[in-house]
């Protein structure tokens, strides 16, 4: 073996194990997400102008105003939205705020229907966390139903709007 050779090898070697690795039978669905330099985190909203993360707004919200619902993805569980449903009336405006504290590239995208064969609604920037906050505004649809929501880099990673009735 020649010296122009050897690193060839290795790099066969190297990737030989990282496949095997990969395909090993009952092991861990991988999704590849490139890792890159992380946003500076958004300012953060004002707390007295958001409900409890994923519960329904405030009965006494007067329409027009913009409901804040709240979305975090957490290092204990990184593929995974906390909470992953979430409820706002129909025909609102609601801002979502998604922090992701993982170390993984992630977003959140809302369609309007119940998967991502409907129309989009709206969706956060990708971004690594820890400490990653984006921001996305959006009219919730007209009819009351269930509204999908995933993140574009982990499939898996899914919840549901749960659009109610108009608030009077």
């Amino acid at each position: 073996m020649n010296s122009r050779t050897r690193p060839y090898l290795l790099l066969s070697a190297v990737l030989a194990a990282l496949l095997a690795g990969c395909g090993a039978a009952g092991g861990p669905a991988w999704t590849f997400a490139p890792l890159g330099p992380t946003p500076p985190p958004a300012e953060s909203p004002d707390p007295g102008a958001s409900p409890d993360p994923g519960q329904s707004p405030d009965p006494g919200q007067s329409p027009g105003e913009t409901l804040t619902l709240e979305v975090t993805t957490t290092q204990d569980n990184p593929l995974a939205f906390q909470p992953n449903q979430l409820e706002a009336p129909a025909d609102t405006e609601v801002t979502v705020v998604y922090l992701n504290d993982s170390n993984l590239l992630h977003n959140i995208h809302f369609f309007a229907g119940a998967d991502q064969g409907a129309e989009s609604l709206a969706a956060t920037e990708l971004a690594t966390g820890p400490g990653a906050e984006e921001q996305v505004s959006f009219t919730t649809p007209v009819e009351p139903g269930d509204y999908f929501f995933v993140c574009d880099v982990h499939p898996t990673m899914t919840g549901t709007l749960a659009v109610g009735e108009q608030a009077e």
